[in-house]
């Protein structure tokens, strides 16, 4: 090296880190990651039906602008995949079904809402896990596939409410293979996982997270108390003995509130977001009541930074009438 060669580069050096310096913040600090779902409302019984419109409802594309423009910024999206797929290996998707779902993907991606969606009423791993857990991953290794140069306003969720058989203990194991595949597709897809019985909030316990926690969300379903949100619902055991029941009562509001501060601890704690992905009132309970307790369960999910999804937007527990096309005073309790 020549005289005086070192400290000419020594100026240099110092010269271009004032102007670095110098440079706007923004121009410095990385690109903050999209924000996890925080006012999300579910297209349910619509696309997890056994066929769409078997439960009265179809998605109407005018409907996921009109869910953005009333202040959501995402909706949830189940789906029944095993009614639309070969039950024998290797498990093909119907082409016409995966048409139809990005159709409406495609409608709440342009409404610039996140989209999220699942693999919803997957019976028979409830039952028979083991004889389900190829299926499970050859469906999501075809969702994964079609999907993987999408946006990343889409975000997957391993599967709704794991229960029966598919216990919390079986199901890490089996929900880990899930991220497997779809990591090698979508390296980094979000991805909401729960725990088992019915992704209850008591059972994120004894949930085992993989090491990289990046781009994933915990979720959990909170429908307590069940005798007053599910009371006269048809497809529960002893719910036609519910009917009266009111909210407030007694406890309702302190163990609400315990359940949700519960909750956010362990959002610290896991170091991942938390999305309360389930919660709702049906039709069957008086609307005054269900109105309270909704803007309960949003005060407080809010309060202790838990982002939630209402179940659901224009059926039982709905806060839209699709034939008045009027949104009702649910909504308000969402939303003020």
């Amino acid at each position: 090296m020549k005289k005086g060669a070192l400290p000419l580069l020594i100026r240099l050096f110092a010269i271009t880190l004032l102007i670095l310096m110098s440079l706007p913040a923004a121009a410095q600090e990385p690109v903050e990651d999209m924000p996890p779902p925080a006012r999300c409302i579910n297209l349910g019984n619509m696309l997890e039906a056994p066929n769409e419109g078997a439960w009265g409802l179809r998605v109407r594309e005018e409907w996921l602008q009109m869910i953005a423009d009333a202040g959501f910024d995402s909706v949830r999206i189940p789906i029944s995949w095993t009614t639309h797929s070969d039950p024998q290996p290797p498990y093909t998707i119907d082409e016409a079904f995966f048409e139809r779902i990005d159709e409406v993907i495609g409608w709440a991606l342009d409404a610039n809402l996140q989209a999220i969606i699942n693999i919803h009423h997957f019976n028979e791993i409830m039952t028979s896990p083991e004889a389900n857990r190829e299926r499970l991953l050859a469906l999501w290794r075809q969702i994964a596939e079609r999907y993987q140069d999408y946006p990343d306003a889409l975000i997957f969720e391993a599967l709704n409410e794991p229960n029966s058989e598919l216990s919390t203990q079986i199901w890490n194991d089996y929900q880990l293979d899930v991220l497997d595949v779809i990591r090698q597709s979508n390296p980094e897809r979000r991805i909401v996982i729960g725990a088992g019985n019915w992704n209850s909030l008591w059972e994120i316990y004894k949930l085992e997270l993989p090491e990289d926690r990046d781009n994933l969300i915990v979720t959990f379903h909170n429908y307590a108390p069940f005798e007053f949100t599910h009371q006269g619902a048809d497809w529960v055991n002893g719910s036609d003995a519910w009917p009266g029941r009111k909210w407030p009562e007694e406890s309702d509001e302190s163990s609400m509130e315990n359940d949700l501060r519960l909750a956010g601890g362990l959002q610290e704690q896991l170091g991942v977001p938390l999305l309360m992905g389930e919660f709702g009132a049906y039709s069957k309970a008086d609307l005054d009541s269900r109105v309270r307790f909704t803007r309960a369960m949003v005060e407080n999910a809010e309060a202790n930074g838990i982002g939630w999804c209402y179940w659901e937007f224009a059926s039982g527990f709905g806060i839209y009438n699709p034939n008045t096309r009027q949104f009702n005073e649910l909504y308000t309790a969402l939303i003020p």
